[in-house]
């Protein structure tokens, strides 16, 4: 009942008391596939999760399904359904009744509240939220003790435990055209956590729910639970969690949230999306708030496990804006933008780079000695053509976009040809910006093609769809170029969400026409033995988390992208450093600290040794010579003696040896975390 309340809290106690769902949790499958019965097909549906026993939010959701009522006219059809956790802080009998009468006349189902209530024998899961391990001990134990505290008296009055004996765990209905799967968990328990934004902001999770709204035919599910929104528009429907209908849902609001579903617009609602002729929406519940802090304060006193766990969240809202619930194809309605997307404090490269020298210093961790410097040989040139590109992603760590001006000159990718022939590198490695808008790509990639480099041009895909540069997919094949194409989700409005509206289809269009030329089969023909130019595509995640497993996402994008008739031979799964456009989101956002916290808590060691700066040289538009592509963007050039070393150095063979000492910032946490991350992909399989 209560989101995340400590990022990478470590748990001390260990009981099943609050933390674990108990066997009869779990959900009977053949309800979801089931069609939706008569009684339970609406032209206006409201689904109310997470009252909380608020009896003035209760009047104010009645008031609500009577305007809908009155919207629809004689014979329009309005169901309410109160998804769980109806009561909570009504630990009286007198209050609990109050409740109860409210919701007689509508479709009241359970949650874990009213679950644990109705139970007659201990079984030990305490209050029942099965709570993560980021809710810490205190929260967990403040909740085991309210329940027990309203148990307490609602079990002296049989007839009110009565009322909760036969309500249904999970139901289906039907607005419009869509099928309603609605419960108060996620779809396998009463109880379960993988509706909370934590889960569904992982592109993994979202395949699973995906699957299972389309194997049930199920076009919208609508959960509550976990005390904070989400919503987003998967591949398999559209899923939305009010967050709370009785205590404040966004920072700074006093009202609760109620999930609303018809043909016709609210023009209160906070945020929607259309699907299938319907609008999907998260709408106020605008309660007497004033009524409402007296009402808690008279029932549960200073101190009490109520007050200390809840009374701030009713008069101030939780930590939670409205932007970061929305996962992808919601729209934010005008009057509540500017405060789903706070602008924050503003952050500035010089603020990032204060930031990150007070992170401990990434050498101290690495194990080896050895890994602190290059290989003796190197294999790869990754050459950074400038900065300027079509797109403005906000996860770019370079800070590309369209009215960047640096660009690399003909006489600098000359020496990159020069070095590479000189020092024995076996692949050029283009990137960007993007590295097709330079003005002399075309000549770079055939010259390096023709001296028998192994080129990887790092593409942004839509700039392909551009007249001026749609030769470049036959050209790349005709070269033997393996492409490496950024596809951040399979997902269409999750990928528009952080490239742009439009950018996800104009990329399968391009995607479809690499394959037409050859790209995407398999990378060895069977008849030669000839290696086949490969296309490659790389994801990154949308929100501040690390990105899922690399192989399980493989195989997960390749079943998706097989839909839109798309293939390709490998998915590299890329952790988002926190420098440049990146890094100041996250100052900005005050969650930098935490995004670091992260980074060190997944460090992995193994990861040390295959570092991509060990076996690498990366170079800049102006010449100057760097470990990696992200030691460019925090300004940490390879030194030679008393100056910064040049492409030109090594053109002129003025460098014995390419071994040298590493220059390490705290970024580098993000190619160590999780399985280790590079722009190859994971660093450490299995």
């Amino acid at each position: 009942m209560a989101s995340c309340t400590t990022p990478s809290y470590a748990r001390h106690n260990f009981k099943d008391a609050g933390r674990a769902c108990p066997v009869d949790y779990r959900l009977d499958s053949s309800v979801w596939s089931a069609a939706p019965s008569p009684a339970h097909t609406f032209d206006t549906l409201l689904v109310v999760g997470g009252l909380y026993g608020n009896p003035f939010a209760m009047d104010a959701v009645q008031a609500m399904f009577v305007k809908e009522q009155e919207r629809l006219g004689e014979g329009g059809r309005v169901g309410m359904v109160f998804n769980g956790d109806m009561h909570w802080f009504d630990r009286t009998a007198e209050e609990f009744a109050r409740i109860e009468a409210g919701a007689e006349k509508y479709i009241p189902m359970v949650g874990n509240v009213e679950a644990e209530a109705r139970r007659t024998e201990d079984v030990g899961v305490g209050c029942g939220c099965a709570y993560p391990d980021c809710t810490d001990d205190a929260s967990v134990s403040r909740s085991n003790r309210i329940h027990h505290m309203m148990k307490e008296e609602i079990g002296k009055h049989p007839e009110l435990i009565a009322k909760l004996k036969d309500r249904p765990a999970h139901m289906v209905a039907q607005v419009g055209d869509c099928k309603i799967g609605i419960t108060h968990g996620d779809e396998k328990l009463l109880g379960g956590w993988d509706c909370a934004i934590e889960q569904l902001e992982d592109v993994l999770r979202q395949g699973e729910l995906s699957d299972f709204m389309e194997e049930n035919g199920i076009d919208i599910f609508a959960t509550t639970h976990t005390c904070a929104a989400v919503a987003g528009k998967l591949r398999g429907g559209v899923v939305i969690n009010n967050g709370a209908a009785g205590l404040p849902t966004f920072e700074g609001q006093q009202f609760g949230v109620l999930t609303r579903i018809a043909a016709t617009p609210e023009e209160d609602a906070i945020y929607r999306a259309e699907y299938k002729g319907l609008y999907i929406e998260a709408v106020p519940v605008r309660y007497d708030q004033a009524a409402y802090v007296e009402w808690f304060d008279r029932l549960w006193k200073h101190n009490s496990p109520a007050e200390v766990s809840y009374r701030n969240r009713i008069l101030n809202g939780p930590a939670c804006t409205i932007g970061n619930a929305l996962l992808g194809g919601f729209v934010v309605l005008p009057a509540y933008r500017e405060e789903a997307y706070p602008e924050g404090k503003p952050a500035s490269p010089q603020d990032l780079e204060d930031a990150m020298a007070r992170i401990m210093y990434f050498e101290d961790m690495v194990p080896k000695a050895e890994y602190l410097e290059t290989r003796p040989e190197l294999s790869t040139i990754q050459v950074n053509v400038g900065k300027k590109c079509n797109l403005s992603c906000e996860h770019c760590h370079v800070g590309a976009g369209p009215d960047r001006k640096e660009v690399i000159s003909r006489e600098t990718l000359q020496a990159v040809l020069d070095a590479g022939v000189r020092y024995g590198f076996r692949t050029i490695d283009i990137t960007g910006g993007a590295p097709e808008m330079a003005p002399d790509f075309r000549w770079f990639i055939e010259e390096a093609t023709r001296l028998g480099f192994r080129v990887m041009v790092r593409t942004n895909l839509v700039i392909l769809k551009a007249p001026a540069y749609r030769d470049l997919i036959r050209k790349y094949w005709e070269l033997g170029v393996t492409v490496i194409a950024s596809l951040p989700n399979f997902s269409e409005s999750e990928a528009d969400s952080q490239r742009g509206d439009g950018v996800f289809r104009q990329s399968i269009e391009v995607l479809r026409e690499l394959n037409a030329v050859g790209y995407g089969a398999e990378m060895e023909s069977e008849e030669s033995g000839e290696q086949k130019p490969e296309l490659n595509l790389v994801f990154n995640p949308q929100r501040d988390i690390l990105p899922p497993d690399q192989d399980e996402l493989e195989n997960l994008y390749r079943k998706e992208l097989r839909k839109y008739g798309v293939e390709f031979n490998r998915l590299y799964a890329v952790t988002n450093n926190p420098i440049g456009r990146y890094g100041c989101h996250l100052l900005r956002n005050g969650i930098y600290q935490q995004y670091m916290d992260m980074l060190l808590d997944a460090f992995n060691e193994e990861a040390c040794e295959k570092m991509m700066c060990r076996d690498q040289i990366s170079v800049g538009y102006d010449g100057r010579i760097y470990d990696c592509d992200f030691n460019q963007v925090m300004n940490m050039p390879c030194r030679n003696e008393d100056r910064d070393l040049t492409i030109y150095d090594l053109a002129g063979g003025k460098i014995n040896s390419l071994q040298r000492k590493i220059r390490f910032g705290a970024h580098c946490y993000g190619c160590t975390a999780g399985a280790g991350s590079s722009c190859g992909g994971t660093l450490v399989q299995g």
